[in-house]
Protein backbone atom coordinates (compact mmCIF):
# COMPACT_ATOMS: atom_id res chain seq x y z
CA UNK A 1 0.00 0.00 0.00
CA UNK A 2 1.42 3.36 -1.05
CA UNK A 3 1.92 5.97 1.66
CA UNK A 4 2.84 9.62 1.37
CA UNK A 5 6.44 10.30 2.37
CA UNK A 6 6.69 11.92 5.79
CA UNK A 7 8.08 15.11 4.26
CA UNK A 8 5.10 15.44 1.91
CA UNK A 9 2.67 14.80 4.74
CA UNK A 10 4.38 17.54 6.74
CA UNK A 11 4.16 19.92 3.81
CA UNK A 12 0.43 19.25 3.42
CA UNK A 13 -0.17 19.81 7.13
CA UNK A 14 1.65 23.14 7.00
CA UNK A 15 -0.14 24.22 3.84
CA UNK A 16 -3.62 23.72 5.24
CA UNK A 17 -2.98 24.80 8.84
CA UNK A 18 -4.63 28.18 9.38
CA UNK A 19 -2.21 30.76 10.77
CA UNK A 20 -3.03 31.91 14.28
CA UNK A 21 -1.87 34.47 16.81
CA UNK A 22 -0.42 33.45 20.14
CA UNK A 23 -3.16 31.95 22.35
CA UNK A 24 -5.39 34.59 23.90
CA UNK A 25 -3.86 37.50 22.01
CA UNK A 26 -5.77 39.98 19.85
CA UNK A 27 -3.74 42.30 17.65
CA UNK A 28 -4.66 45.39 15.68
CA UNK A 29 -1.81 46.27 13.29
CA UNK A 30 -2.04 49.71 11.68
CA UNK A 31 -0.48 50.67 8.34
CA UNK A 32 1.76 53.66 7.62
CA UNK A 33 0.33 56.80 9.22
CA UNK A 34 2.67 59.41 7.74
CA UNK A 35 1.56 62.32 9.87
CA UNK A 36 -2.21 61.74 9.64
CA UNK A 37 -3.41 62.04 13.22
CA UNK A 38 -6.87 62.94 11.92
CA UNK A 39 -7.24 59.52 10.30
CA UNK A 40 -5.90 57.74 13.37
CA UNK A 41 -8.52 59.43 15.52
CA UNK A 42 -11.24 57.99 13.31
CA UNK A 43 -9.62 54.56 13.16
CA UNK A 44 -9.14 54.37 16.92
CA UNK A 45 -12.84 54.90 17.47
CA UNK A 46 -13.56 52.12 14.96
CA UNK A 47 -11.12 49.82 16.75
CA UNK A 48 -12.71 50.64 20.09
CA UNK A 49 -16.14 49.68 18.78
CA UNK A 50 -14.76 46.56 17.14
CA UNK A 51 -12.98 45.45 20.29
CA UNK A 52 -16.11 46.04 22.34
CA UNK A 53 -18.13 43.85 20.01
CA UNK A 54 -15.68 40.95 20.38
CA UNK A 55 -15.43 40.75 24.14
CA UNK A 56 -12.39 40.93 26.42
CA UNK A 57 -8.95 39.82 25.26
CA UNK A 58 -5.29 40.63 25.77
CA UNK A 59 -5.07 43.32 23.10
CA UNK A 60 -2.05 44.89 21.44
CA UNK A 61 -2.17 47.95 19.19
CA UNK A 62 0.79 47.73 16.84
CA UNK A 63 1.97 50.46 14.46
CA UNK A 64 4.02 49.14 11.54
CA UNK A 65 6.35 52.15 11.29
CA UNK A 66 6.46 55.37 9.27
CA UNK A 67 4.26 57.39 11.58
CA UNK A 68 6.16 60.54 10.57
CA UNK A 69 6.67 62.63 7.39
CA UNK A 70 4.39 63.73 4.52
CA UNK A 71 1.31 64.50 6.65
CA UNK A 72 1.15 67.58 8.91
CA UNK A 73 0.96 66.00 12.38
CA UNK A 74 4.13 63.98 12.92
CA UNK A 75 4.94 65.61 16.24
CA UNK A 76 1.43 65.05 17.58
CA UNK A 77 1.55 61.38 16.59
CA UNK A 78 4.90 60.86 18.30
CA UNK A 79 3.62 62.54 21.46
CA UNK A 80 0.41 60.49 21.40
CA UNK A 81 2.16 57.15 21.01
CA UNK A 82 4.76 57.96 23.66
CA UNK A 83 2.05 59.05 26.09
CA UNK A 84 0.03 55.93 25.35
CA UNK A 85 3.02 53.66 25.97
CA UNK A 86 3.62 55.38 29.29
CA UNK A 87 0.03 54.56 30.28
CA UNK A 88 0.28 50.83 29.56
CA UNK A 89 2.00 47.97 27.76
CA UNK A 90 -0.52 47.43 24.97
CA UNK A 91 0.89 49.87 22.39
CA UNK A 92 3.93 49.12 20.22
CA UNK A 93 5.52 51.16 17.44
CA UNK A 94 7.93 49.41 15.09
CA UNK A 95 10.68 51.38 13.42
CA UNK A 96 10.12 52.34 9.79
CA UNK A 97 12.54 53.58 7.16
CA UNK A 98 11.32 57.17 7.66
CA UNK A 99 12.16 57.03 11.37
CA UNK A 100 15.54 55.62 10.33
CA UNK A 101 16.11 58.55 7.96
CA UNK A 102 15.26 61.06 10.67
CA UNK A 103 17.74 59.45 13.07
CA UNK A 104 20.50 59.34 10.47
CA UNK A 105 19.79 63.01 9.69
CA UNK A 106 20.10 63.88 13.38
CA UNK A 107 23.47 62.06 13.38
CA UNK A 108 24.75 64.34 10.61
CA UNK A 109 24.45 62.00 7.62
CA UNK A 110 24.30 64.40 4.65
CA UNK A 111 22.89 61.85 2.20
CA UNK A 112 20.18 60.82 4.65
CA UNK A 113 19.25 64.47 5.22
CA UNK A 114 18.72 65.04 1.51
CA UNK A 115 16.78 61.82 1.01
CA UNK A 116 14.63 62.53 4.06
CA UNK A 117 13.87 66.07 2.96
CA UNK A 118 12.84 64.84 -0.49
CA UNK A 119 10.51 62.21 0.96
CA UNK A 120 8.28 64.20 3.27
CA UNK A 121 10.75 65.14 5.99
CA UNK A 122 9.87 68.79 5.49
CA UNK A 123 6.43 68.12 7.00
CA UNK A 124 8.05 66.67 10.12
CA UNK A 125 10.37 69.67 10.37
CA UNK A 126 7.39 72.03 10.27
CA UNK A 127 5.54 70.04 12.93
CA UNK A 128 8.51 70.53 15.27
CA UNK A 129 8.83 74.23 14.51
CA UNK A 130 11.76 74.05 12.08
CA UNK A 131 11.41 76.05 8.87
CA UNK A 132 12.31 73.76 5.94
CA UNK A 133 13.87 76.78 4.20
CA UNK A 134 16.27 77.23 7.09
CA UNK A 135 17.07 73.52 7.09
CA UNK A 136 17.81 73.34 3.36
CA UNK A 137 20.14 76.36 3.41
CA UNK A 138 22.08 75.22 6.48
CA UNK A 139 25.26 73.14 6.47
CA UNK A 140 25.07 69.48 7.46
CA UNK A 141 26.14 69.94 11.08
CA UNK A 142 23.69 72.76 11.67
CA UNK A 143 20.88 70.66 10.15
CA UNK A 144 21.68 67.88 12.60
CA UNK A 145 21.78 70.39 15.45
CA UNK A 146 18.37 71.78 14.52
CA UNK A 147 16.85 68.30 14.67
CA UNK A 148 18.45 67.50 18.01
CA UNK A 149 17.45 70.87 19.46
CA UNK A 150 13.80 70.80 18.42
CA UNK A 151 13.04 67.10 18.92
CA UNK A 152 15.02 66.76 22.14
CA UNK A 153 17.19 63.92 23.35
CA UNK A 154 14.31 62.02 24.98
CA UNK A 155 12.41 61.73 21.71
CA UNK A 156 15.51 60.78 19.75
CA UNK A 157 16.46 58.13 22.31
CA UNK A 158 12.93 56.76 22.17
CA UNK A 159 13.05 56.56 18.37
CA UNK A 160 16.39 54.76 18.56
CA UNK A 161 14.87 52.20 20.92
CA UNK A 162 12.02 51.23 18.59
CA UNK A 163 11.94 47.49 17.84
CA UNK A 164 12.19 46.20 14.28
CA UNK A 165 9.71 43.36 14.55
CA UNK A 166 7.14 41.59 16.66
CA UNK A 167 5.91 38.01 16.52
CA UNK A 168 2.65 36.46 17.65
CA UNK A 169 2.18 32.79 16.85
CA UNK A 170 2.23 32.33 13.07
CA UNK A 171 2.39 36.08 12.35
CA UNK A 172 5.52 38.20 12.05
CA UNK A 173 5.19 41.98 11.96
CA UNK A 174 7.75 44.39 10.49
CA UNK A 175 7.78 47.58 8.47
CA UNK A 176 8.95 46.63 4.98
CA UNK A 177 9.22 42.85 4.78
CA UNK A 178 11.85 40.12 4.99
CA UNK A 179 14.60 38.69 2.80
CA UNK A 180 13.34 35.44 1.20
CA UNK A 181 15.47 32.45 2.09
CA UNK A 182 16.78 34.00 5.32
CA UNK A 183 15.38 32.78 8.64
CA UNK A 184 13.34 35.31 10.57
CA UNK A 185 15.84 35.45 13.42
CA UNK A 186 18.64 36.30 10.98
CA UNK A 187 16.98 39.16 9.08
CA UNK A 188 19.05 42.30 8.58
CA UNK A 189 17.90 45.69 9.83
CA UNK A 190 18.25 47.13 6.32
CA UNK A 191 15.85 44.55 4.87
CA UNK A 192 13.27 44.87 7.63
CA UNK A 193 13.15 48.62 7.00
CA UNK A 194 13.75 48.94 3.25
CA UNK A 195 13.19 45.75 1.24
CA UNK A 196 10.61 45.90 -1.50
CA UNK A 197 10.61 44.03 -4.83
CA UNK A 198 12.44 40.84 -3.80
CA UNK A 199 10.00 40.39 -0.96
CA UNK A 200 6.83 41.48 -2.73
CA UNK A 201 7.23 39.09 -5.68
CA UNK A 202 8.29 36.11 -3.58
CA UNK A 203 5.78 33.35 -2.93
CA UNK A 204 8.18 31.47 -0.66
CA UNK A 205 7.09 30.57 2.85
CA UNK A 206 9.07 32.76 5.27
CA UNK A 207 8.37 30.83 8.46
CA UNK A 208 5.34 32.99 9.33
CA UNK A 209 2.81 35.22 7.60
CA UNK A 210 4.51 38.62 7.28
CA UNK A 211 2.32 41.60 8.14
CA UNK A 212 3.88 44.78 6.79
CA UNK A 213 3.49 48.26 5.35
CA UNK A 214 6.05 50.37 3.42
CA UNK A 215 4.82 49.54 -0.10
CA UNK A 216 1.75 51.61 -0.92
CA UNK A 217 -1.13 49.72 -2.51
CA UNK A 218 -4.60 50.74 -3.66
CA UNK A 219 -6.09 48.12 -1.36
CA UNK A 220 -4.95 45.56 1.20
CA UNK A 221 -2.72 42.92 -0.36
CA UNK A 222 -3.41 39.49 1.13
CA UNK A 223 -1.53 36.45 -0.18
CA UNK A 224 -0.44 33.20 1.44
CA UNK A 225 2.86 34.48 2.81
CA UNK A 226 2.26 38.18 3.50
CA UNK A 227 -0.34 40.88 4.20
CA UNK A 228 0.27 44.51 3.25
CA UNK A 229 -1.86 47.11 5.05
CA UNK A 230 -0.21 50.27 3.68
CA UNK A 231 -3.05 51.91 1.76
CA UNK A 232 -1.26 55.25 1.29
CA UNK A 233 -3.13 57.08 4.04
CA UNK A 234 -1.33 60.41 3.59
CA UNK A 235 -2.63 60.80 0.01
CA UNK A 236 -5.73 58.55 -0.13
CA UNK A 237 -7.30 59.40 3.24
CA UNK A 238 -7.60 55.63 3.75
CA UNK A 239 -5.89 54.26 6.86
CA UNK A 240 -6.16 50.51 7.32
CA UNK A 241 -5.67 48.11 10.21
CA UNK A 242 -5.78 44.34 10.32
CA UNK A 243 -7.36 42.58 13.27
CA UNK A 244 -6.04 39.17 14.27
CA UNK A 245 -7.17 36.81 17.01
CA UNK A 246 -6.53 33.08 16.95
CA UNK A 247 -7.25 31.99 13.39
CA UNK A 248 -9.63 34.91 12.74
CA UNK A 249 -8.56 37.78 10.48
CA UNK A 250 -10.44 40.95 9.57
CA UNK A 251 -9.76 44.46 8.26
CA UNK A 252 -10.89 47.88 9.44
CA UNK A 253 -10.46 50.99 7.30
CA UNK A 254 -11.32 54.67 7.49
CA UNK A 255 -12.73 54.21 3.98
CA UNK A 256 -15.64 52.43 5.65
CA UNK A 257 -15.89 54.81 8.59
CA UNK A 258 -19.34 55.74 9.77
CA UNK A 259 -17.93 58.16 12.33
CA UNK A 260 -17.67 61.92 11.91
CA UNK A 261 -14.09 62.90 12.88
CA UNK A 262 -15.33 66.36 13.87
CA UNK A 263 -17.05 64.72 16.84
CA UNK A 264 -13.87 62.98 18.02
CA UNK A 265 -11.68 65.67 19.61
CA UNK A 266 -10.81 63.41 22.54
CA UNK A 267 -10.82 60.04 20.77
CA UNK A 268 -7.13 59.42 21.30
CA UNK A 269 -7.40 60.14 25.02
CA UNK A 270 -10.43 57.95 25.67
CA UNK A 271 -9.63 54.91 23.53
CA UNK A 272 -8.87 51.77 25.58
CA UNK A 273 -6.65 50.66 22.69
CA UNK A 274 -4.31 53.53 23.51
CA UNK A 275 -4.30 53.09 27.23
CA UNK A 276 -7.14 55.48 27.99
CA UNK A 277 -9.96 55.07 30.44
Amino acid sequence: MWRKPASMAGLIRRRFKLPATAPGERIYAVGDLHGRLDLLQVLLRQLELDAGSRGPASTKLLFLGDVIDRGPQSRALIELIRRSQADGEGVLLLCGNHEELLLASADGNAMAQNVWLGNGGDATLRSFGIAPELFTTSPVKKRAGLIRQHLGQEVLDWLRSLPLCYRSGDYYFCHAGVRPGVSLDAQLREDLLWIRDEFLVSRAWHGAVIVHGHSEADAVEEVDNRINVDTGAYRTDILTAIGLEGTSRWFISTEDAWIDPVNLPDATRSSPALGGD
